[in-house]
Parts: structure tokens; C-alpha cells; sequence
């Protein structure tokens, strides 16, 4: 009987595992890759550091290792791009090379194009090839998964790297944006068509490759499959992944912005190409194009991870750095297989009060959180962009009833008189009553965006919002400002100039932050007067929002799940 409920108890752990899918997330530069490449090695292969860690967080991580070495299993890797050329083998190959004339310039573009071209060739000469275009087809014929995950281990992944390899870092990055924005398009890697049928097709292929996986390692008798996909890039695409595998974590790869464009420079690209990559896969996006929805969107995946892992250094202090990305990888890989291993991190604990804040916010432009500590990690004050104590947040206010009636509690004098503010917002959001009669929605509005239109300025200042580290700052003006010099504040977001300022003036010695704010308040605002007094930025790594409850909440009850275990029948002696 004790044995029994031991294997039971392992069924409990085991069966939450039997897929486990890791989504990597990441601007280019930041280390997906080398986070992918890592997970698929054996444990013993990677090297961890103790450097910088408490004395509590030492015994923690050792208790990580031990576990997790009795427990791991390599990764089997999928990388978006491999899967992204794929799709060129369905395709003739006089319309790729017409695509790709247009799409590829410069003095080497011919040749890049016979590469390709070649290649997509060889590949479907391939005597495993069939099996692969049955399963990604139409017909999505499960019973060739297994043989067409080896066709995907081997001759495509093969086939891409030499191809990837051949082509500068410029192109390779912008023709395979290209090719997923329109694969998200259409279906199609080469055609821009928009079918909205198709806004899941690339990531209902990765899906399917992940199983096939799963599949084929039954076949050889491997009982646990883990996968790690590099890298996700569309954030619907991260929600449709966790809809899809019960044991699915996304996780953001972060760096140090100096560091990550150093590395591409590294690489070859030019200032210029950084520039372009930036912003086609960084800047902030609003759903007003087609193009918008199904195209990169780093700020928004970085923004619905589960877990941060950040890989700091420069090209020459990477191999030095290694280790302390094998040491996160290692903790968070463990407390995934066994839930409550141990405890979180005191960045951990911050940062989710954070993130838990956030989400009181009515901005409906993005929602921020944010919360103080004492030089101890002791929470003094946590704060959420939103409107001042007595005000309507934007998503509880109907520019219907703006336009309509009259409601003085949500809408301001202004709003509700200026005759050219009115005239604007009438004819942005004419569509507004007809979209709440046929969904039940109301309709809110932002203040900013409209009264910048309409004076056709860009100021941040007319924002009806307090941000979310200014929210927090004036609580502790409330309450009384005690015990916060020396502290840190926890944001979802790095502070703005302004936020920047107050922190500096309040004694903050640490801002540890997710996603980097696009201003100049970390190399102006935070970098001038005396060094000492200077509050430093570092980026955040650990767990955050659900991921955070299902990796310290155990699965049964330590106490009594140690007592069955002890009651165990011993293992025979070895002889």
C-alpha cells in the first residue's frame, strides 16, 4: 500500500508534465536562441554560478538542482523561422523566386535567392517530406506525426541552418518578417492577401510540430516530452499556445538595451538596420490596420509573459555570463516540474504585487503597476495608473454618453463644451452607438489621443491618468513617508521622466522594471549628480501573475506528501 500511494503521488507530478511547452519571447538580440539552445542540452552541461545570491537564495537554488538533475529532460527545440521557411516548400518555385527578387535588394540578392531557391528543392526531394506535408496539411494526418517531426529535426533544421548562415543578419531578419506577417495574412508566405481565416495558421503549425514531438518519442519509448519554441513574436499567438497545452509557460528573454544592440552590431547589422528592426518589431502598435494585428509586437508578448529571464552582456562577456542564465533556467525548470520546491525571491514577491496592481487600473491604453519597499523588501505603498480619487476611468466612461447626455461626474467641462473637441470625437467614434447595440459594449475613449488630434500636438502632459509609480509615491504622502530611503521600487514598466525625478527625490536606491520606457529618463534623469545617490535600473527575473501561483503553490501538501513518501517501501540494496 505505501508504494502505491508513492507512484500515485508521482502520477500527480508526472502527468502535469507529460508535454511541457516553453514559449521564448525576446527583441532580437536579447538571447532566445542561446536560451533555446541551453534548454536542450543535458544538465550536467551547464555550468552555474552562486555569484551575487544571499545566503538564502544559495540554499534555495541548490535544492533546485538537486531536483531538477534528477529530473531533466532535454528540450527538443523549435525555432519559429525554421517553421516560418517551411512554408515556402508548398509553394512553385518561380512564385518564390518572383517574391523574393522583390523582396531581397542589394549586391548579393540574386545569390541569396538561388540559395533559398535550392534549398526549398532539395528539401522536397526529401524521402521524409511527404509525411511532413500530410501532417501540416489540410487533411492534418496524424498517423505520419512521428516521421515528420523527424523531418523537422533533421533535414529542415539542417537546411535552414546553412540557409540562415548564408544570409546577411539584415535580411535573414526583414524577409523572415515579412514571410510570418504574411503567412498571419494569408496562409501564404508569399502573398499579402488579408484572410482572417489564417491569423492562426503559423502557430496551429508550431502546435502541431510540438505534438508531433510528443508523438514520436512515444513511439521510442521516451515518457516525458518537453519542447522550447524560439521565439514567439505575436502576442495572440502566445494567448492561442496557452489555450492549446496545459503545461505551457511564456517566457520573456530580456537584456540590457546597450548590450543587446551591441550584439547585433556584432553580427554585422548596421546601425541604421537596428534601427529599422526596432521598430518594426518594438514600437508600440494600436489595432487601427490589419498590419498591426498580425505583425511583430515585442512590447505586448514581453508584457503577457510568465516568467523573466534576463541575459545581460556584452559580445565578449557572454560566455561569462552563461551561467548565470543556466541558474535561472534551472530554478524555474525545477519549480515547473515540482511546484513549491521553495519559496519566491523577494523581487518575486514585489514584483507580483505589481502586476496584481495593474490590473486595477482604467487606462485603456495600457495598464501599469507599481509598488515601494523599504531597504528590507517590506512593502510600503503600491500604486496603478489611473485617474484621481473621485474621477471615472476611461474604461468605465461611453463617449456615447459624451455625445448624447450629460454626465458631469465622468466628463469634464471641457469635454463637454469645446465645440471643436466635440466635432472630433463625434466623427472619430460616429460608429460608436450602432457597435454597443449589436455587442453590448460601451464604447470608452482616450483624452489624450483625442485632444492631441485635435490641437496636433504629441504631448504625454494631457493624460487623465497619475502614473502608476506617482500613484504609489502619493500614498506614502497620505500615510506618512517613513523608511523608504534605501528602498526599491517595483514597476511594471520603467518610470517615465517625471516618475524618474520623484524617485530620485524620494531616496530610491533600486528600480527594478519589466518593460524599458521609451524616454531618456535612464540616461538623463538617472544619470547625473552623484553616483552614490543615483537610483540604479535593473531588470526583472522571476515569475509573475498566474505563473507566480503555479509555481509556489504545491501540488498536495508538503507535510503529508513527505510522511507518504517515508512510509515507502526502501529500494533494494545494491550489491
Amino acid at each position: 500500500m505505501p508504494r502505491d500511494l508513492t507512484l500515485a503521488i508521482e502520477k500527480a507530478y508526472t502527468e502535469r508534465t507529460d508535454l511541457l511547452v516553453l514559449a521564448l519571447t525576446g527583441r532580437t538580440g536579447s538571447g532566445c536562441t542561446t536560451t533555446a539552445t541551453a534548454l536542450t542540452k543535458n544538465i550536467d552541461d551547464l555550468s552555474v554560478t552562486m555569484a551575487g545570491l544571499s545566503q538564502i537564495e544559495i540554499r534555495k537554488l541548490e535544492i533546485c538542482k538537486s531536483y531538477a538533475k534528477n529530473r531533466w529532460v532535454p528540450f527538443k527545440a523549435l525555432t519559429i523561422s525554421t517553421i516560418i521557411f517551411s512554408f515556402l516548400l508548398q509553394e512553385d518555385r518561380n512564385h518564390v523566386k518572383e517574391f523574393l527578387n522583390s523582396l531581397i535588394k542589394g549586391q548579393k540578392a540574386s545569390q541569396a535567392v538561388e540559395t533559398i531557391c535550392d534549398h526549398i528543392e532539395k528539401l522536397r526531394n526529401d524521402l521524409l517530406y511527404e509525411a511532413f506535408s500530410k501532417l501540416v496539411g489540410l487533411e492534418h494526418d496524424q498517423h505520419f506525426a512521428a516521421d515528420a517531426w523527424q523531418f523537422y529535426a533533421g533535414p529542415l533544421s539542417a537546411s535552414f541552418s546553412e540557409l540562415r548562415t548564408a544570409l546577411s543578419s539584415a535580411t535573414y531578419a526583414s524577409t523572415f518578417q515579412t514571410f510570418g506577417d504574411n503567412i498571419r495574412k494569408s496562409g501564404s508566405a508569399i502573398s499579402d492577401a488579408v484572410d482572417p481565416e489564417q491569423v492562426f495558421t503559423l502557430i496551429t503549425r508550431v502546435k502541431r510540430l510540438a505534438k508531433a514531438a510528443w508523438r514520436h518519442d512515444r513511439r521510442i519509448g521516451i515518457g516525458s516530452t518537453r519542447v522550447v519554441i524560439d521565439a514567439v513574436r505575436n502576442p495572440l499567438e502566445l494567448v492561442y499556445l496557452r489555450d492549446q497545452f496545459a503545461a505551457f509557460f511564456a517566457l520573456a528573454v530580456t537584456a540590457n538595451e546597450d548590450h543587446r544592440q551591441s550584439r547585433l552590431a556584432e553580427s554585422g547589422m548596421a546601425k541604421r538596420d537596428i534601427e529599422i528592426l526596432d521598430k518594426r518589431e518594438y514600437s508600440k502598435k494600436s489595432l487601427g490596420s490589419y498590419d498591426s494585428f498580425v505583425s511583430q509586437n515585442l512590447q505586448e508578448c514581453i508584457q503577457k509573459s510568465d516568467l523573466f529571464i534576463h541575459n545581460n552582456g556584452k559580445p565578449d562577456e557572454i560566455e561569462l555570463n552563461r551561467p548565470l542564465l543556466h541558474q535561472q533556467l534551472i530554478r524555474y525548470v525545477a519549480l515547473i516540474l515540482r511546484p513549491g520546491l521553495v519559496t519566491p525571491t523577494a523581487d518575486e514577491r514585489c514584483m507580483q504585487l505589481a502586476f496584481v496592481a495593474k490590473l486595477n487600473s482604467g487606462c485603456i491604453s495600457r495598464q501599469v503597476g507599481a509598488a515601494i519597499t523599504d531597504s528590507s523588501c517590506s512593502i510600503k505603498a503600491v500604486g496603478w495608473n489611473d485617474v484621481p480619487r473621485g474621477q471615472v476611468s476611461c474604461l468605465l466612461r461611453d463617449v456615447n454618453t459624451l455625445l448624447n447626455s450629460r454626465d458631469d461626474v465622468a466628463f469634464s467641462y471641457y469635454e463637454s463644451t469645446d465645440k471643436a473637441f466635440r466635432t472630433h470625437v463625434a466623427s472619430e467614434f460616429a460608429n460608436s452607438n450602432p457597435m454597443k447595440v449589436s455587442t453590448g459594449l460601451n464604447c470608452p475613449y482616450c483624452f489624450k489621443d483625442a485632444y492631441n488630434a485635435v490641437t496636433k500636438k504629441d504631448n504625454q502632459v494631457h493624460t487623465r491618468a497619475l502614473h502608476a509609480e506617482e500613484n504609489a509615491f502619493l500614498q506614502l504622502a497620505k500615510h506618512g513617508n517613513s523608511g523608504i530611503v534605501g528602498g526599491q521600487l517595483y514597476t511594471t514598466a520603467s518610470p517615465c521622466e517625471l516618475c524618474s525625478k520623484k524617485a530620485y527625490q524620494l531616496g530610491i536606491t533600486e528600480i527594478i522594471y519589466v518593460d524599458p520606457y521609451t524616454g531618456i529618463s535612464s540616461i538623463h534623469i538617472l544619470a547625473v549628480g552623484a553616483e552614490a545617490n543615483r537610483p540604479k535600473l535593473r531588470l526583472f527575473g522571476g515569475a509573475v501573475g498566474n505563473a507566480y501561483h503555479r509555481l509556489y503553490e504545491s501540488v498536495l501538501p508538503i507535510k503529508d506528501e513527505f510522511k507518504a513518501r517515508l512510509m515507502d517501501d526502501p529500494p533494494p540494496t545494491l550489491l
